[in-house]
């Protein structure tokens, strides 16, 4: 009987030993200029780089459960600018020059953070493959934000740059990928 026990404790744990959980799922350790899959939640997985002229804006690529061929690619924009309705920039659409382009992006959402406010930008969603394409094409990635749409950006950035290193984009993608897949 002891025999059997012990069998069957194996074979259990050798089915389930191989399959990953959200649970197993660990973010990688971040090092300067260089992607990593940073952040796990429970729907989502984000592989990340820190901001060059900011340091904590980092740029992410957030990949959702059940759509991990797909990638919204977001930053933050941290500012001292004490301006009084800053918070009404939720929802607005701004210019930028992205990789020597005009790129529209929106602000999504709008905080008091630390001693200044912090806006979350949503530069959109692509396929992993073409994301790997676009960030893998210049480096460093820049971002300057402009006036546009009526907004004077700099009543609400004091910082209206960021750039972002993209060595091992394309491979932090793929392990992304991987984990989102397990979620």
């Amino acid at each position: 009987m002891r025999g059997r026990s012990f069998l069957l404790f194996v074979l259990l744990v050798g089915l389930l030993g191989p399959s990953l959980s959200f649970a197993d799922l660990v973010a990688e350790d971040s090092e300067d200029n260089k992607w990593a899959v940073s952040y796990i939640a429970k729907k989502s997985v984000h592989a990340t780089v820190n901001g060059q002229v900011t340091h904590g804006d980092g740029l992410h690529v957030r990949l959702v459960q059940g759509h991990c061929d797909k990638g919204n690619l977001l930053t933050f924009v941290y500012t001292y600018s004490n301006h009084p309705r800053i918070e009404k920039l939720k929802g607005t659409y701004l210019t930028t020059k992205f990789l020597g382009g005009e790129v529209i992006v929106k602000v999504v959402h709008t905080s008091p953070f630390l001693m200044g406010h912090r806006a979350t930008i949503d530069m959109g969603w692509g396929g992993i493959d073409e994301l790997k394409e676009i960030l893998g094409s210049k480096n460093p990635l820049v971002i300057e934000y402009v006036d546009s749409h009526g907004v004077k950006i700099t009543d609400y950035f004091d910082i209206i740059q960021n750039s972002w290193s993209n060595v091992g984009v394309s491979e932090a993608l793929d392990r992304a990928v991987e984990m989102c897949e397990t979620l």
